[in-house]
């Protein structure tokens, strides 16, 4: 393991590390580098990569490498190591922000297209629901012109029928009045009879 350390140490300045190799150069854990990533947020100046898998760049190798000493030798505990570290390096901090601030730069450019898209959308739409709302008045002003002209030609029609017979009557005086009428059965009707 220390012989694949070396290597990986020798390595480590031509090309990024992953948290499994960077833990092998400097002889500890995958999960102590993880644990000190997590604790260590804004010390570490690792870089993300897709699919949010962090690296390591020779200058955060050397800062593992002084967060390890403290730790063992000093017998720091990760807090006092966080205040160390942020009192010499103040760099460390202004180097991870700027890696992320191209990330972030490019989000805020998609979001800002996406956003864009989005107003451009909305009022396409409420231009269509501008229109269909102008329809449906249309239609209610006919439909209620049309109420208005039916309402008249029934009373129209009324004032007709009361004009021409008078009064209004119900249809059960209508049924009555026609009961009371003889019914006359016709010539042929009288032909077809068998009395």
């Amino acid at each position: 393991m220390k012989e694949q350390g070396k290597e990986l140490v020798a390595a480590k300045e031509e090309i990024l590390l992953s948290v499994k190799e960077a833990a092998i150069a400097i002889e500890e854990s995958p999960g102590v580098v993880r644990n000190w990533l997590r604790e260590l947020k804004g010390v570490i100046p690792a870089i993300v990569g897709e699919h949010g898998y962090r690296y390591f760049d020779p200058h955060a190798m050397e800062v593992l490498e002084k967060i390890k000493k403290l730790r063992n030798e000093d017998k720091l505990s990760l807090r006092e190591i966080e205040d160390v570290l942020i009192d010499t390096t103040p760099q460390v901090s202004q180097q991870q922000a700027e890696v992320p601030s191209e990330k972030l730069l490019e989000e805020l450019k998609n979001t800002k297209e996406q956003l864009e898209l989005q107003i451009n959308f909305n009022s396409v739409l409420v231009q269509q629901l501008k229109k269909q709302q102008e329809q449906m008045d249309q239609q209610h002003e006919f439909i209620e012109t049309q109420k208005e002209q039916i309402a008249a030609l029934n009373a129209a029609a009324e004032q007709q029928y009361l004009h021409t017979y008078g009064t209004r009557k119900s249809k059960d005086e209508v049924k009555e009045e026609t009961k009371e009428m003889p019914v006359r059965r016709g010539s042929i009707f009288r032909l077809f009879s068998y009395r």
